[in-house]
């Protein structure tokens, strides 16, 4: 049963139990409540990108394959170096990651269920190739996966996507910019001091689990916006979570 009207669980220093003296944040906070211009142009090698399957219609490998669409970007560079809103591949090749069998089939049927507008279940990190080996045309290329993701929730994926990650800092008192964000595809990075996963419609123990995460090596991924927490007086940056993703990998991945 979900309980996304419910649960509002904020991640902060605040509920750590180790409290020391709050060194200066590493990263300069430009825009602390508002990160609507975190989209870009330009096309990045090793990117991020939501993951959906092709459900047309005709013969492989033109189609049934995989369309992806670089997170926080206005366009795509596909394997061709021709632009769009999204890139059609008939090949992931995932030589290069550490996931195995049964976790990449969990990634493919999130992939599966993302076709709805919105509905970004999967993620996958890697770049475009020119070629593949392994179909009938090589000249259709390859999708070279790094790194997988999946979502759990029920949340419509809106806002910008991020990664979040414990950055080491520790406060004696509220708010405290304990976790640090990076912009996916950009090189925007802010310290902020929480994560609201209500949006997502994670379970009690889902959101657990992701707060878990975002204090172990990979951290997680989130959709969401940027809010103002006011605590004891100050002021800190937040962001919502209207989707989260956790990491599938080996157990001897590293981030």
């Amino acid at each position: 049963m979900r309980f996304a009207s419910t649960i509002t669980l904020l991640v902060s220093c605040a509920a750590m139990s180790a409290h020391v003296a709050c060194s200066t944040p590493a990263h300069a906070q430009e825009r602390p409540a508002d990160d609507s211009a975190a989209v870009g142009n330009a096309a990045s090698e090793n990117g991020y990108y939501a993951i959906t399957a092709d459900v047309r219609r005709c013969a492989s490998p033109s189609c049934g394959g995989w369309f992806l669409e670089q997170l926080n970007q206005a366009t795509t560079t596909c394997h061709d170096g021709r632009t769009a809103q999204r890139c059609y591949t008939p090949v992931l090749d995932w030589s290069s990651a550490n996931v195995p069998e049964a976790q990449q089939s969990e990634l493919l049927a999130a992939a599966r269920a993302s076709t709805a507008p919105g509905r970004i279940r999967a993620v996958v990190r890697g770049a475009f190739a020119p070629t593949n080996s392994t179909t009938p045309r090589p000249e259709l290329g390859r999708f070279v996966v790094t790194e997988a993701w999946v979502a759990d929730g029920d949340g419509e994926a809106t806002g910008t996507f991020v990664h979040v990650q414990d950055n080491g800092i520790r406060c004696l008192r509220a708010p405290c910019p304990n976790l640090t964000e990076e912009v996916l595809n950009l090189p925007q990075t802010t310290d902020i001091a929480q994560v609201n996963f209500a949006p997502a419609g994670l379970t009690v123990e889902e959101a657990g689990e992701y707060t878990d995460a975002m204090y172990g090596p990979d951290g997680v991924l989130v959709a969401g916006d940027r809010y103002t927490v006011q605590v004891n007086g100050s002021p800190a940056t937040g962001r919502t979570a209207t989707q989260a993703y956790r990491r599938l990998a080996g157990a001897d991945s590293s981030p």
